[in-house]
């Protein structure tokens, strides 16, 4: 079966715990759809409605303001929904001292990239502007994200830090959208080139890929794109977070599963090795998760949110 002819269905996060939340608040203005495609997935029973609304939850203890985690999350760029169950691993940020807000975007047979980069950034200057009224902190915001997710929230991080894809017809562009951490489980990086890596891939370890349609009119990527890479080079580009790099990128902790045949490992370690060249080895955490495919379940684990949250303490300087 094809990932785009996958049936999904919407499973609520457990956020019954949470004492404090403020749920729907609009982020940005819903204007017209740019563009619809020619594709709709059978996704029933996908919550309907706006797609530029954040959920924010606080920790039951702790006065704050509280560091951000804005949690991304994942889907083929064609799925998904805010505070589903998908925000586990943030939840147990959450308990652990952050703040976590959840985001919606367009998914990619609503709008064509870059849109879901305009969102995400409409998303941050919101935090930070209303941080007060929320009790969060403008000056400590990480991302996090799966999958697609994980990727959109690396293009995110890289072309704010470079003052790129800035173009956004959302409001507060006086207010800043860069981030100073980024959390990416097994990252799509150059995913015009899915196809390619994963030949290299199977040369290097035998693991083959379970999208087949990788390169294809029918796949994933030409569904964000718009078409294929040969149809849409410029926009393929654009959607290359290692376009984006430069000194001023933020800290990135990289999860990966050695299992994965979603999302090639070895174009996330490339792009790894491309933000340590742009500013230094201590920027960059690789973490592979032995045994583990391409699933969240298999990183809903303590070491691994033990993990998260030192990376997220030091890099945000928290004791400071």
């Amino acid at each position: 079966m094809k990932f785009i002819e996958q049936t999904r269905t919407h499973t609520p996060a457990q956020t019954d715990f949470v004492r404090q939340k403020f749920l729907d608040i609009p982020y940005a203005p819903e204007d017209s759809v740019p563009y619809v495609s020619r594709y709709v997935p059978k996704c029933q029973p996908e919550p309907k409605g706006p797609r530029r609304l954040l959920d924010i939850y606080l920790p039951n203890e702790g006065n704050g303001p509280f560091p951000v985690i804005v949690d991304i999350f994942g889907g083929g760029w064609c799925f998904g929904h805010k505070s589903s169950h998908k925000l586990e691993p943030a939840l147990n940020l959450l308990k652990r001292g952050f703040a976590v807000v959840s985001v919606n975007y367009s998914l990619s047979y609503q709008a064509r990239f870059p849109a879901q980069i305009y969102e995400l950034k409409a998303a941050i200057r919101f935090i930070r502007k209303n941080s007060a009224k929320y009790n969060l902190d403008p000056d400590r915001i990480a991302l996090l994200g799966e999958s697609a997710g994980a990727h959109l929230a690396a293009v995110t991080a890289c072309s704010a830090a470079s003052g790129k894809l800035e173009d956004s017809p959302f409001p507060d562009q006086d207010v800043s959208d860069a981030v100073q951490a980024v959390i990416a489980l097994y990252c799509p990086v150059d995913i015009a080139l899915t196809k390619e890596f994963f030949l290299v891939q199977k040369a290097l370890t035998g693991q083959d890929t379970l999208l087949q349609e990788s390169g294809e009119a029918d796949s994933v990527e030409a569904l964000l794109f718009g078409g294929t890479r040969q149809e849409c080079p410029e926009i393929a580009q654009m959607a290359n977070p290692e376009n984006y790099l430069s000194e001023n990128c933020p800290p990135f902790l990289f999860l990966h599963g050695d299992l994965d045949q979603v999302v090639p490992i070895v174009g996330t370690m490339g792009f790894a090795g491309e933000i340590m060249g742009k500013t230094s080895i201590d920027n960059v955490r690789f973490q592979i998760v032995h045994g583990a495919h391409h699933n969240i379940l298999d990183f809903e684990k303590e070491w691994i949110y033990d993990l998260e949250a030192a990376f997220l303490r030091e890099k945000l300087r928290m004791d400071v």
